[in-house]
């Protein structure tokens, strides 16, 4: 017997895969310098000490992704990241104009 999700519960597990998408991006962004540290190392253009030193900073910085993607309102955390992956609505653009504006978004279908 399959098991139906209500149109309320498919839409929070469509917000939550949006939100989910997002994580991966923003991690995977402050993942990709480290990465990049970790192949100068191994070339040894860059000594252990200065990546043990970007490993930590690291650390710190996902600590803040993941208070960020925790603790934050999910209804901004979810236009945010519809905003950075482009998946705004024209209803998302009207009823969040302001927020979207102090956050750069500038409206291209508005001109």
């Amino acid at each position: 017997m399959e098991n139906k999700l209500t149109p309320k519960q498919q839409k929070r597990q469509q917000e939550r895969e949006i939100i989910d998408e997002y994580h991966k991006l923003v991690t995977e962004q402050a993942l990709e310098p480290l990465y990049q540290s970790f192949l100068d190392w191994k070339s040894e253009t860059l000594s252990y000490f200065e990546l043990t030193e970007l490993i930590h900073l690291f650390h710190k910085k996902n600590q803040e992704i993941y208070k960020d993607f925790t603790y934050s309102d999910n209804k901004n955390l979810l236009l945010l990241a519809k905003m950075k992956l482009d998946r705004l609505t024209n209803d998302d653009i009207k009823e969040n104009k302001r927020l979207l504006e102090s956050w750069g978004y500038e409206d291209s279908t508005s001109s």
